[in-house]
This record gives C-alpha cells, structure tokens and sequence, in this order.
C-alpha cells in the first residue's frame, strides 16, 4: 500500500510539472507583492524629480514644484487610476501623455502574474526541464514566442523572445528577504533588445521600505542604454530614480475614490 502511495505521488508531482499553467501560477504565488500580502486597497504618491526638472526646463506649465502621480489601487474589483498633481488646471491632454510615461512602473509597483502579462500566448513545456514555452494564439503579436527559463529553486531567471528580426531577453534577479515570509523578491531585471544594428538595454534596481508595519516598493533607479553597431558611434545613457511616498494601506481611502467616481459619472 505505501508503494502505491509513493507511486501514485511521483505521478501527480510529474504530472504537475507538465502542467505550464499550473508550474507558473504556483512561481507567481512565491512571489512577494502587495497582492500576495493580503492588501486589499492602497492610496500611494509616485515622484520623479528628473521629469519635474524636464517639465520646468519646457515652461510648458510655467513653474512647477513638484509633479505627483497619485496612484489608487483596489483588488475587489481590482482597479487601479492616476490622478497628476502640482500641475495647473487644465491641460487634458497633456496629462495623459504624463500619465503614460509613468506607467512603465506600474508592474514594479503591482505586478501581473506571468499568464496575466502572457494573454494570448499558449503555454507548453520547454525541451528541457523547468523551460516552458508561450507562444502566440492571435498572429497579431509582436513577438512571436517567449521561452521562460527556471532554475533549480523555481525562480525565473531569463526569458527569451523570439521577434521577426532581433532578439529580445529579459533577465528578473529575484531573492528572498527578511520581510517576504519566505516568497521570492524582485531586487532587479535587465531587459536588452536588439535590432538592425541598435540595441536598448534597460536596467532596473527595486529598493524597499515599510509602511504601517508592511515592506512596500519605496524606489525604482532606471538606466536606459541606447547603443549602436555603427563605427564611432557612442553609447547614449539616462538615468532617472521613481520614489513612491506616502503610502495609505486598506485605509479604504481608494475604494472611496472609486465611489466617489462612480456617483460624479452617474446619471
């Protein structure tokens, strides 16, 4: 009977291990995020003094202090809005494109699952173990297939896009710390794409903090490379930090928000 038992495992454990879906999921459940912490609602300010350096040196606003990207969150049901602030009345359309720019950190800051971020792909598993495959359902997509590398401990370390012309890779460094009751922690990710001679390669550096007793996302450092194959050329480098400040978390300050947007829309 023990040996049936034991047999029985090793079938369901092997059968498991097949299941792309399933293997990811369980990665993304290890991963530490306000998601998986429990937090059902926050209210958080994002700051970047660089594009409020930019922005003065335009005078497109006149003189601005400080450009605040306020930030709601709920999870049920799960929405998220930026409102800009410090800016002048008006200038709709102007604010969107703001607004745009800073989505970039959004997944830093509330992260997709990789099926979320991976809609449209199809999962199977890799020729090696702990290498599994998504590739695209629609034929619309601009990168035709991703191969998503794990290691021993079921991190993801690389993922490989698989583009018409160039190459794409993307290389998370996750580990665990003192606050992620055991889950994995995105500390950085390298993203280098290249194509006809030009290559992008974007880094990132995660620094956290705490609010009201809960380890948060307090900073992001971006650099950005742009370099080229071309003779002489030289390598164009940014840099920019995003500080996240001033954190209200399951206040329901956010789920008032939306409310409160919901009655102003209605009828």
């Amino acid at each position: 009977m023990k040996l049936i038992f034991i047999l029985l495992s090793l079938i369901s454990v092997n059968a498991w291990s097949q299941d792309p879906v399933a293997y990811l999921n369980a990665f993304d459940a290890k991963v530490y995020s306000l998601k998986t912490k429990g937090v059902k609602d926050f209210v958080v300010d994002i700051q970047s003094s660089k594009l409020t350096k930019q922005l003065n040196d335009q005078m497109i606003f006149g003189n601005v202090k400080e450009v605040i990207f306020r930030t709601y969150w709920t999870s049920n049901p799960e929405r998220l809005a930026v409102e800009v602030m410090g800016l002048p009345e008006g200038f709709k359309e102007a604010k969107e494109e703001l607004k745009l720019s800073i989505m970039s950190v959004m997944d830093s800051l509330i992260p997709m699952t990789n099926v979320q971020r991976l809609s449209g792909y199809k999962f199977s598993p890799g020729t090696k173990p702990k290498e599994f495959i998504a590739k695209d359902s629609t034929g619309i997509a601009g990168v035709q297939s991703f191969l998503l590398k794990f290691d021993g401990q079921d991190r993801l370390i690389e993922v490989e896009g698989n583009k018409p012309i160039g190459t794409l890779v993307i290389k998370p460094q996750y580990e665990k710390d003192s606050f992620s009751d055991g889950k994995w922690v995105l500390k950085s990710q390298s993203t280098t794409s290249s194509e006809n001679g030009q290559t992008l390669t974007v880094k990132k550096d995660l620094i956290y903090g705490k609010s009201q007793g809960i380890a948060v996302l307090e900073s992001v450092k971006n650099s950005t490379e742009q370099s080229s194959s071309a003779p002489g050329s030289k390598p164009l480098i940014l840099e920019d930090t995003v500080e996240f400040k001033n954190y209200k978390i399951n206040t329901g300050e956010a789920m008032s928000y939306f409310l409160g947007d919901s009655s102003k829309s209605a009828p």
